[in-house]
């Protein structure tokens, strides 16, 4: 919720990519903020065939997965009424797809983003503007939606974690 990273990838070259940061001071309820981030990622998925997304972040905290979950619905509505198609990766698989390991770590497939794709700094997963680790996230998906289905969809896959 306060950090959700996006990314555009065509013909295997990331053309666009980015983060959408929210506070919850910002916002009066937590659906007014569902629903800000859930506009922002329209903002980027005009004009495509599928848009990849992160299956279930693991947490013990219930009022995390309750949020994520809350988010996640509000996304496969937006992106199934504008006919989009979905692709869910769990973070094993998405890791296995784009390093040929599973349990490759987060700055382990940062570092063959870094190499193969784009390097759009260092890895970086604290909190603040400097927080690159969502952007690698989108862009890995991205990276893992290409290979797993490749010419299933369009040159263009657009993802969001």
């Amino acid at each position: 919720m306060t950090s959700t990273g996006w990314a555009i990838l065509e013909d295997d070259k990331v053309i666009d990519y980015g983060k959408i940061n929210t506070s919850v001071k910002d916002f009066e309820t937590e659906d007014e903020r569902i629903n800000h981030i859930v506009d922002m990622i329209q903002e980027h998925t005009t004009d495509l065939d599928c848009v990849g997304i992160e299956n279930q972040y693991i947490s013990s905290r219930t009022n995390t997965i309750m949020v994520l979950r809350k988010l996640l619905g509000a996304t496969m509505r937006m992106i199934t009424k504008n006919n989009l198609q979905i692709e869910y990766l769990a973070p094993t698989s998405v890791k296995k797809i784009v390093t040929g390991n599973g349990k490759a770590t987060k700055e382990g497939v940062a570092k063959y983003v870094q190499d193969n794709y784009i390097n759009i700094g260092e890895y970086s997963d604290k909190p603040g503007k400097n927080k690159t680790s969502d952007i690698y996230d989108a862009i890995s998906i991205a990276i893992a939606v290409k290979k797993e289905f490749g010419d299933k969809y369009a040159q263009d896959t657009r993802t969001s974690n």
